[in-house]
């Protein structure tokens, strides 16, 4: 009844309004809209006047409403001030450099983070003062602090030794775990191992927790932010306990946490490495040397994914026109590169490969495989250390330490009679001193080392050390004898061993078209080979070329040219260059002895010149290698062309020489440019005076002199051994024994830090003490060859005194100064606000990669490592080495949970350098001593009882 009585009023009352507006018309609507306006009018009327009345009331503080409370108004007068922020000093460290930037982070951080929820709740910026203020204060701090601090000792000292000491560990734990490669839990095998080996080195205390479970890791964070609040807050504020549990977990979960993530992401550290390394360190040959000793299935597939989508692309292209060389080239590259993927993965699918050596190459099938004299492998750094192991494995080192020792104290002996000091005699004492170390150790019937041999090679060798007629060569008569031992017995089957094979591959002389001619290959600084039957023979004097000393001779072989790719002929001025030619050049000082030689045919022409200059001018490989030098020198920045590296052993053949000489070629025409010379000042006259008519004269830079410091020292081995042995005072045994390393004494120094098992001039020598923490532990000397590692050190340590003396040491001080200063200190800061705030906007969070992506980023990342490694240190150290060395390093940040420790690791270290008066190192024992490993240590050792002092009390005499 309801609804049916409003439906009828709602009719009634449109009717009315009907009759209403067809009675009154037009009139009608009218009144109508009159109406309306009025009743507006008068509520708009009435509103403005209550607002003014409204304001004016309030305007006038002494007149107060009847019955109004005082309160309001006291209230009112506390809000006031809230809405006027009176300015304050806002200087933090003290240089304005770093206080502009901090500012910036700051405004930025309270704009994003602050503001936005701050509000939605008050219009007051009060509480933003505060924030600032605090803010500011905890900078005041720190810098205080921070400027009381020496970097000097943890920069150099103590992060090095943490490197050094966590690859050491992992190290270890690899080496545990070789047999487990192939299971599933190999990952967690190796972190077991790891955190078993910390609790050894680090004296019971193990980081395992902080490491492995999200919530001790949470609560130690948690722990040491309290700490640091409360050396760095001021009081009033770390009083307040809200306040403080506020910044706590924001610092915690929104700085600490994900930062520590992040840069323990593998993936991560892969990108950076990748991006630190230079763009000239990815090329062909280390590229595909880790693709053929990837272990990794996904690496290759990820691989061999992204190289058919290129394929598809370029084929899509390849419809004939002028491109079509360049895109058939490409394409046969790329198919190249999907079979090379293709015959890794069928090899990792039909048997586990060996980590740590390469894949068994066809060069293992090789008939004919060059020939070393003994000579060459004395001679050469990589292999003498191969035929050290492999005489080690024969029970014959004795015989080849012997005649090493023999060759250092001839050297020794040599320049000390030849070259005394001036105004001094020849100090006989010292040397019969170390004759007589050498003969009790290897000669005499109670020697440690003895080497079996006829005694009539021995007989009066005694008398003539003791003798007035002591000489250097006291000792030719037992070494030649032990030179033949070594021949027969272990040179010949060292020939026949797959040691030697390998050996081969490492010095780059595995070419399956090189047969031996008994050719005798000299090893010097440049492409030196001996004269034989090979090609390029030397010819008579008559076929001396134009720009060659008549005293040398030569035979140049004309070999095909190439068409030149460099300068355009085109145009009013223009300079060409081409290697026409090869050839060998005899040595007229020295016999036996020649280098190969290039002719290069330069073009030039000048403006406002219609003719055509051309010449020929020779050029050695060293030539190019001075000019690669300089070029580095006073160009750092030039992307150019790389120079084709030095080879270990120069060898004459034809297809050897060919493809020096097209690489020569294609840099110099590289190098040619006329786009290159406008963007490198300076360039277009360097080579304008190395293609000069005449010979080139050397231009030893800088880097040059340092290197042939290193270098040449290895070009002789008996010289090298010298330097060792002057370098030991303590005689020749411990320059070499008949130990290996990780024997006896030896496995007590692996098991402690990387710091105890350096000398105390190490230690003290800042570039030394590096560089032996990179030998030792990125390439495995210590644990590996002790030989080679004392012969290393001493050549560093010849190094370092030669060329820098003090001054590398006061040029690492200064560089870290440099890298702590204000300065920098503000371009750190300005690194992080543009990274979190490009162009002043808060970015973007980071798209998670696929994981094919990530697999393509471990190759890239490995293989410009590997070709990071200078040319120097191959041949010092040999490239399997250098490969195994880089692996082990990129392969211990594969390890998510391991790059966690090292950065807990370094966050204390910080820590504790920057309060040295606080016990922050009894703080972390405490945190790490919770661990279940350290509790089973302990109760391990308990059980063992106090150690046994195995030395014998001296009797009392009465």
């Amino acid at each position: 009844m309801d609804l049916q009585g409003s439906g009828s009023l709602h009719w009634w009352l449109l009717l009315a309004a009907a009759l209403f507006f067809f009675s009154f018309g037009q009139f009608g609507i009218l009144i109508t809209l009159y109406g309306v306006c009025f009743l507006a009018g008068v509520l708009v009327i009435m509103g403005y006047y209550g607002q003014v009345l409204s304001r004016s009331v309030l305007d006038q503080p002494t007149r107060q409403c009847p019955g109004s409370s005082s309160g309001i108004q006291s209230v009112r007068a506390a809000m006031e001030p809230a809405t006027r922020v009176k300015n304050f000093d806002k200087r933090m460290t003290g240089a304005s450099v770093i206080d502009d930037a901090l500012k910036e982070v700051l405004e930025c951080t309270v704009r994003d983070y602050i503001k936005p929820w701050y509000r939605q709740l008050s219009d007051h910026d009060a509480f933003l003062v505060d924030i600032w203020q605090c803010f500011q204060k905890v900078v005041i701090t720190f810098a205080s602090r921070s400027k009381d601090v020496d970097w000097m000792p943890y920069f150099t000292q103590r992060l090095v030794d943490d490197f050094g000491s966590h690859l050491r560990l992992y190290r270890r734990a690899a080496e545990k775990v070789r047999a487990h490669r192939t299971d599933e839990q190999y990952c967690q095998l190796l972190e077991e191992a790891f955190f078993d080996a910390e609790v050894e080195m680090e004296d019971n205390m193990c980081r395992d927790l902080v490491c492995t479970d999200p919530q001790h890791e949470r609560q130690y964070l948690q722990d040491l932010s309290e700490v640091l609040l409360y050396l760095l807050l001021p009081k009033s504020d770390f009083q307040s306990k809200p306040f403080r549990y506020i910044v706590r977990e924001v610092f915690v979960n929104g700085i600490l946490a994900p930062t520590i993530d992040l840069l323990s992401d593998p993936d991560y550290i892969n990108q950076y490495v990748a991006w630190l390394c230079y763009e000239t360190s990815f090329t062909r040959e280390t590229y595909l040397t880790v693709i053929h000793s990837s272990d990794l299935p996904e690496e290759l597939e990820a691989v061999r994914d992204k190289v058919e989508e290129d394929i598809a692309r370029w084929r899509s292209k390849d419809t004939g026109g002028s491109e079509d060389t360049a895109i058939k080239q490409n394409l046969n590259s790329l198919i190249f590169l999907r079979d090379t993927c293709n015959t890794r993965l069928k090899r990792l699918q039909e048997g586990a490969a060996d980590l740590e050596t390469l894949e068994e190459p066809d060069y293992l099938r090789y008939q004919s495989l060059y020939v070393m004299t003994l000579d060459d492998i004395l001679n050469n750094n990589s292999a003498l250390q191969a035929f050290i192991e492999f005489t080690k494995e024969r029970g014959g080192q004795q015989y080849l330490f012997f005649y090493l020792n023999v060759e250092g104290f001839q050297a020794a002996a040599a320049q000390q009679m030849q070259h005394p000091a001036e105004g001094a005699e020849p100090d006989l004492t010292a040397l019969r001193r170390a004759a007589m170390i050498i003969f009790d150790q290897y000669l005499s019937d109670k020697g440690i080392s003895r080497i079996r041999i006829e005694p009539e090679f021995t007989k009066g060798l005694l008398q003539k050390i003791k003798g007035n007629m002591f000489a250097e060569d006291v000792f030719d008569v037992v070494q030649a004898r032990v030179y033949q031992i070594l021949h027969i017995n272990f040179y010949e089957e060292f020939l026949q061993s797959p040691t030697y094979v390998k050996l081969l591959n490492d010095l780059g002389l595995l070419n399956p078209n090189q047969h031996q001619d008994g050719d005798a290959i000299s090893l010097d600084d440049d492409l030196s080979a001996a004269s034989g039957s090979g090609a390029g023979s030397v010819g008579s004097a008559d076929e001396v070329p134009e720009g060659i000393d008549d005293g040398d001779t030569t035979s140049l072989d004309s070999l095909s040219s190439i068409t030149s790719g460099g300068s355009s002929n085109t145009g009013d001025a223009y300079i060409t260059a081409q290697i026409t030619q090869t050839g060998i050049v005899k040595e007229p000082d020295k016999p036996g002895k020649s280098y190969a030689v290039f002719a290069v045919t330069v073009k030039k022409k000048v403006p406002y010149s219609e003719e055509e200059e051309i010449w020929d001018v020779y050029r050695r490989y060293s030539d190019f290698h001075d000019l690669n030098m300089i070029l580095i020198e006073k160009f750092p920045d030039l992307q150019g062309p790389i120079l084709p590296g030095k080879t270990m052993l120069k060898n004459i053949g034809k297809d050897f020489l060919d493809k020096r000489r097209r690489a020569l070629d294609h840099y110099l025409r590289s190098l040619l440019k006329p786009d290159l010379w406008l963007r490198v000042a300076g360039l277009e006259e360097l080579m304008t005076q190395f293609l000069a008519p005449g010979l080139w004269e050397k231009h030893k830079s800088e880097f040059s002199r340092k290197m042939d410091t290193i270098v040449n020292p290895l070009r002789n081995a008996s010289k090298n051994v010298g330097q060792a042995v002057k370098s030991v005072p303590d005689g020749f045994g411990k320059v070499f024994n008949s130990k290996g390393a990780g024997e006896d004494g030896d496995n007590d120094s692996l098991a402690g830090k990387v710091c105890a098992g350096l000398d105390l001039e190490a230690a003290d020598n800042i570039p030394l003490r590096i560089m032996l923490l990179l030998l030792d532990e990125v390439f495995d000397l210590r644990h590996k060859n002790m030989w080679l590692r004392r012969r290393m050190v001493a050549i560093l340590r010849q190094l370092i005194k030669a060329t820098f003396g003090d001054m590398i040491n006061r040029k690492i001080v200064d560089h870290v100064n440099f890298m702590t200063s204000s300065e920098q200190m503000a371009e750190y800061v300005r690194a992080f606000r543009n990274s979190f705030w490009p162009n002043g906007v808060l970015a973007e969070t980071r798209a998670a990669r696929d994981e094919p992506t990530k697999m393509r980023t471990r190759v890239l990342c490995k293989a410009k490592m590997f070709g990071s490694v200078p040319d120097e240190m191959r041949t010092m150290m040999g490239t399997d080495s250098i490969r195994l060395g880089t692996y082990r390093v990129f392969n211990m940040f594969q390890h998510k949970r391991l790059n966690k420790r090292f950065l807990f690791v370094f966050l204390e270290g910080v820590l504790e350098t920057l309060f040295p008066e606080n016990k922050f190192r009894s703080l972390f024992r405490k945190q790490h001593s919770r661990s279940q490993r350290v509790k089973d240590a302990i109760s391990r050792q308990e059980k063992a009882g106090p150690p046994v002092n195995n030395l014998r009390k001296r009797p009392t005499r009465r």
